[in-house]
């Protein structure tokens, strides 16, 4: 009987001290008890980013930078003509574009972008070129996509791509140069 008594006991004890242990978890997380908390605007899904083309060895690469705010040409533009931050040059980034004081006139329309450079920019040369192109081109799929109107006047299609994208770079006072995204590199991205 004494050892029925005991195992009884024993029980009680082991039920009492896990019940003690389940309340004091529950009772207390560390988690201070607070009304709602306003953290900012609701997800919405993955923002796009802006793929700007830089050189490295005469090869011209896309890197990735999210912006925040509204995605839009003008804005991508804006970014390349900033050069590579320090982190790129680091990753031997370069850029062949000149050096702006005054800002750039973006306008598109469908699958033609023109930009305006500010009087006194020299000409551009076949890289500086290829890289306001290839970065217009990119911006310009990225707004039409993720829009539809695309903005800016331009109209999404199912079978737009950056290869049509046409872009027509004026420096008044020094002439016209013109690009094509059919001649951006594919996939090709900065490590």
């Amino acid at each position: 009987m004494r050892r029925l008594r005991t195992r009884r006991g024993q029980r009680a004890v082991r039920s009492g001290l896990s019940l003690t242990a389940a309340a004091l978890l529950l009772s207390s997380c560390g988690i201070p008890s607070t009304g709602v908390v306003e953290a900012g605007e609701a997800a919405t899904g993955i923002r796009p980013a802006y793929v700007l083309y830089f050189v490295r060895q005469d090869t011209l690469l896309g890197v990735r930078s999210q912006v925040p705010g509204i995605f839009d040409i003008g804005t991508a533009v804006e970014l390349l003509f900033r050069g590579p931050d320090a982190i790129l040059g680091r990753k031997g980034l370069t850029t062949e574009l000149p050096r702006l004081t005054s800002p750039v006139a973006v306008r598109a329309s469908g699958a033609r972008v023109s930009v305006e450079l500010p009087r006194g920019t020299e000409p551009l040369n076949r890289t500086a070129l290829a890289q306001l192109t290839c970065t217009i081109a990119d911006a310009r799929l990225v707004v039409s996509a993720g829009s539809g109107s695309g903005g800016g006047g331009e109209s999404g299609s199912g079978t737009d791509t950056a290869s049509s994208t046409k872009v027509t770079v004026t420096i008044p006072g020094a002439g016209q140069a013109e690009g094509s995204g059919e001649t951006c590199p594919g996939s090709a991205t900065a490590e």
